[in-house]
């Protein structure tokens, strides 16, 4: 799979904004992106997982999306 399909599977991850590019800035954060891509995509796997919320008891019932292995959301956790 290449970067760029990589880079759609990041939304929601809380290090998507670092794929923005240089100079962007987020009105909720003070800081000002100075890379040019997220330093997890390259080792980045392709995986099915439940996208879970941390308040959310098993069991675990619900479809397996594709995800990248280094996904990472506030509040939410892989299950695969």
């Amino acid at each position: 799979m290449n970067k760029a399909d990589k880079k759609k599977l990041c939304s929601g991850c809380r290090n998507n904004r670092y794929n923005m590019g240089l100079g962007y800035r987020e009105s909720s954060v003070d800081a000002v992106v100075t890379c040019t891509e997220c330093w997890s995509l390259e080792d980045a796997k392709v995986i099915k997982a439940q996208i879970v919320s941390v308040s959310r008891r098993p069991p675990f019932t619900g479809p397996k999306v594709k995800t990248l292995s280094c996904w990472s959301g506030d509040g939410w956790c892989k299950v695969e």
